[in-house]
């Protein structure tokens, strides 16, 4: 069934034959596989298709106006929406692991202090593990915006004019959550990382993950390298010392404010050594991931960071970008004529659940 052009018979004739339900999930295949676009589509003209399949079906009766109309530009919206939000250039999802979460404060156990395999001789038991009692919290946070269509958008058909409202949202969603992961890593306010539930400060000299008067370069990441090798976690090793964490120095992301990123990309691809005078060989070349964003340059110049940030950093998610329609009848469609409401919304939050593999260097 083609929209272009014959949108409102299209949709009179699909809701009468198909229903509402069956409607929506054509015009999802169909945007999906790119048939049609949601600007092909006119709010004046879905609204009129689902006020005629109404009047012509004694079987749809009055439901197809009330509550058709909000799911098919739910759908149109949606995916404008979506489409916006996984395009932006962000780098959030590189810099930390996604984990689902059901509570709105999440207790994390026992992460620096694991357990490893010991030696069992013949017929003797295996040591059973337990929880420690070490522990940090993360907190999640539910964002959201309301997009609602009016009588007055359907009447002066404002199609263009509501996609670009649901294309912003989608970007600004983006920028919002990239903002939130990427202070967080900074520790802006040190309020990321919660042992045992109580702020405390991310990066230290005490922690080993602080390195000061160590601008980007060569000796820059030299330094980074040997901090990270003498990292130790919390539990015990067969000598009775602690076990060391064993960084994958050879993958490391190196994140940099934009006044550093040439020489950064210089030196994670560069042949030779772009310090160097001798023609030396690059050491560094490919062994690091070189990044950006504002929300590093913001903060300065020539602070920079280096490690492996996803086995420091969590996003707990309780809900992903989800897209929600208000079920029909509702007060506001006879106090404000809005016909149709549209709540989008996110859940989740930044935490650093150790502190070992993420380190900060200023210059």
């Amino acid at each position: 069934m083609a929209f272009r052009d014959k949108t409102k018979t299209a949709l009179v004739t699909l809701l009468e034959s198909h229903g509402e339900d069956q409607v929506v999930d054509i015009l999802h295949e169909g945007i999906e596989k790119k048939t049609f676009r949601p600007e092909d589509f006119s709010l004046r003209e879905i609204w009129e298709a689902c006020q005629t399949a109404a009047k012509m079906s004694t079987d749809i009766s009055e439901a197809v106006t009330s509550s058709a109309f909000p799911k098919i530009t739910g759908e149109l919206i949606n995916s404008r929406l979506i489409s916006a939000y996984e395009s932006a250039a962000t780098i959030g999802d590189n810099l930390c692991t996604t984990v689902p979460s059901n509570k709105q404060i999440e207790t994390i156990a026992g992460f620096t202090d694991a357990e490893g395999p010991e030696e069992v001789g013949e017929s003797q038991d295996y040591k059973d593990s337990t929880v420690s009692e070490k522990y940090v919290t993360a907190d999640n946070v539910k964002f959201g915006r309301m997009i609602s269509i009016t009588e007055e958008m359907i009447y002066f058909d404002k199609t263009g004019q509501i996609l670009e409202k649901a294309r912003r949202i989608g970007m600004k969603a983006a920028q919002k959550r990239e903002k939130t992961i990427l202070q967080g890593i900074q520790d802006i306010n040190s309020n990321v990382y919660k042992p045992s539930g109580v702020a405390t400060a991310f990066f230290s000299a005490t922690f080993g993950n602080l390195i000061a008067s160590n601008p980007f370069g060569e000796s820059g990441l030299e330094a980074v390298r040997k901090a990270a090798q003498l990292m130790k976690d919390d539990s015990e090793g067969a000598e009775g010392d602690m076990d060391y964490i064993l960084i994958d120095l050879n993958n490391m992301v190196v994140l940099v404010p934009s006044d550093l990123e040439v020489e950064a990309w210089q030196m994670a691809n560069s042949t030779l050594t772009p310090e160097s005078g001798d023609n030396a060989n690059n050491f560094f070349r490919q062994r690091f991931m070189p990044m950006t964003s504002p929300f590093i340059t913001s903060r300065s110049t020539t602070t920079w960071y280096a490690g492996n940030p996803k086995e420091d950093f969590w996003w707990t998610e309780v809900w992903p970008l989800q897209v929600l329609t208000q079920p029909t009848p509702h007060d506001d469609a006879f106090k404000k004529d809005i016909k149709a409401r549209h709540k989008v919304r996110y859940y989740g939050g930044i935490s650093a659940v150790d502190y070992r593999h993420w380190f900060k260097c200023t210059a």
